[in-house]
């Protein structure tokens, strides 16, 4: 979870996670870490996305977890 400068992690699960960080749907691979590199050509193969994170829902307002 080291893309969280300056951000908060509010809830981690398995498949997911709740955040304060804006924009994760725009994130590109770390080019000096293979996994997400990797991870990110699968994704793209899979879903024609060039999306390493995807966001599921945006909450204006706050989050309760």
């Amino acid at each position: 979870m080291n893309i969280h400068q300056n951000s908060l992690i509010v809830s981690c699960t398995t498949d997911g996670f709740i955040s304060t960080k804006e924009h994760l749907e725009k994130l590109e691979p770390d080019t000096n870490d293979i996994f997400s590199s990797l991870y990110f050509n699968m994704r793209r193969k899979l879903t024609g996305k060039g999306e390493l994170l995807e966001l599921k829902y945006y909450e204006p307002k706050g989050v309760i977890s």
